[in-house]
This record gives structure tokens, sequence and C-alpha cells, in this order.
């Protein structure tokens, strides 16, 4: 019946995540005292995390939420409470009244980075560009160091097509310098404003942390046919079909850039492994009835 007891237990369950166990505990907690916010906040946080799991008991969002509602309800101060309702709400793409509920929690304090954060991510879902840009750089100015906020920044700049892109890019891999999803999509900013010689040098510092990253192998052929080099093109796809053996579109592209240099049987043969593994891979169709149609007399 000791609370402090149980809660270093709890803690201890939660340190190994050890998640049903801690609940067990949670639950006597709220027995003993159902009338403190923060016990309510607490038990919410576990049953949030426990819902994340796809087979988790259905119930358990709900459970969420009541707990969170008894927390407000016992103090209605309880920072905590209200972004965790609010994060639970954005996960259900109820946008407008996560909105709400995260700039209660701020009003009460502002220095909370993960709270901006998520009311960033409200804004960015409901198309608010400049709204959901201020509230991921609150998010920076608050902590300097919060890489998913320097990582939105990026993203939602990238979106936009301005190269300030590059620099929270480059902020967040300042802080995780093998993070492969920034070098991607800095690689690919890059591909996207046509600057070949960037995007080339960004792939190869991608695949020097992924070797094996399949989207990239696959956009460094699409620069190199950009660049009319065909043959280094037909290499790039090639590893990404390594990479990614049911990687149709690879094929397809490959199979363009053999018909580019004359290989027309390569050719045949990537179309239609393409049009295997997506029998509604209408480029493919298409491409090797006009190759077929082009090439009649190889295929009597």
């Amino acid at each position: 019946t000791d609370i402090n007891l149980l809660y270093s237990r709890v803690n201890y369950n939660k340190s190994k995540n050890n998640l049903e166990s801690a609940l067990f505990d949670l639950k006597e907690i709220l027995r003993l005292d159902s009338l403190n916010s923060i016990n309510q906040f607490n038990i919410a946080e576990v049953y949030f995390e426990l819902s994340k799991d796809e087979n988790s008991n259905t119930r358990y969002p709900s459970l969420v939420r009541y707990h969170l509602q008894q927390s407000i309800r016992l103090d209605n101060n309880n920072k905590q409470s209200l972004s965790l309702l609010g994060e639970l709400y954005l996960a259900y793409n109820k946008y407008e009244d996560a909105i709400k509920l995260f700039n209660q929690s701020l009003k009460i304090d502002y220095n909370q980075e993960k709270t901006h954060l998520l009311l960033g991510y409200a804004f960015k879902q409901l198309m608010q560009n400049d709204d959901a840009i201020n509230c991921f750089r609150n998010a920076v100015n608050i902590n300097p160091d919060f890489f998913e906020a320097h990582m939105q920044l990026g993203q939602i700049f990238h979106l936009l097509g301005d190269t300030i892109a590059l620099k929270y890019y480059n902020n967040a891999l300042d802080l995780k310098p093998s993070d492969e999803m920034v070098l991607y999509n800095k690689a690919l900013f890059y591909q996207s404003i046509l600057d070949w010689n960037n995007a080339l040098e960004s792939y190869a510092l991608l695949h020097n942390v992924s070797p094996f990253h399949a989207d990239g192998h696959y956009n460094l052929g699409f620069i190199h046919m950009e660049l009319e080099l065909y043959d280094i093109a037909t290499n790039n796809f090639s590893d990404a079909i390594y990479s990614n053996s049911e990687f149709y579109e690879a094929y397809y592209s490959r199979g363009i850039c053999f018909e580019i240099l004359g290989n027309i049987a390569q050719a045949e043969s990537d179309y239609k492994r393409s049009i295997e593994i997506n029998p509604k891979y209408k480029y493919a169709i298409e491409a090797l009835e006009i190759l077929r149609e082009n090439n009649k007399k190889y295929f009597r």
C-alpha cells in the first residue's frame, strides 16, 4: 500500500519496457488514490504507449482519453495531460481539437518543445504551413538540439521548394550524421531543383551509410538518364533491383535505357519482368507494346 514504493517499481518496469507490469502497479496506485491528477496522467501515459502496438487491446485508446479527462478534471492546469490528450486526438485526425488542447497546455508552460512540435504537426496536416513553420521554429528555439523539429522544418521547406530546407537538413545531420531519412531527403531536394552535382554527391553519402538504399540507387539512375548517361543509369537501376528484387519501376526504367542503347532483347526482358511483378503497371505494358511494334522483325 506504499504508493512511493509502487512508483519505484513502475519506474523500474518502464525503464525495462515492461509496460504491462507497470500498468499492474499503476492500477493499484489509482485504487489507493484516484483523486490525484498525476496518478491519472501516469496510467493514461502507459495506456497510450501500449496502444501504439498494433496487437494491443482495442480499449486502450478510450482508456487513455478517460484517464486524461479525469486528470484534467482534477487539475485543469495539468499541462502534461492536456498535451497528451491533444496527441491522442492528433493520432485520430481530430486536428482542431488537438490544436485547442496544445494551446491550453502551452499557455500553462510555453517552454515545451514537444508540444510545439505536435502543434506543428496538426497545422501541417491542415495545410497551414506558416503556422506549422512557426511551431517547429518555436520547438528549435526552446531546444536547439531537437532533431525532429529540424527534420520537420527541412521537410516543410522542401515541399515548398525553398532552399532553406538545406539549412535544416544540415542542422539535423549535425545532430545525427548517419540518419538515412535526412540524407535521402537532402539528396532528393537537390534532385528536385536539378542540382545534379550536389544530388550525386548527396546520394553517394547516403550509400556510404546505407549501401542497399533502393530508392537512392533508383534516383541516381534517373539523374544519369537526364544526363543521357544511359550505360551508367543501367548500373544504378541494377543496384536498385539488387537492393529490392520487386522494384518493378527499376526494371521498367532499366528497360528504357537498354532500349536506347540498342539492347532490344534485354529491354524486352526488363519490361516483361516489370509487368510480372505488377501486372497493372501501364508504363511497362505500353513500353513493351511499342518495343514489339517498332521491332517486328525480332518478334516474328
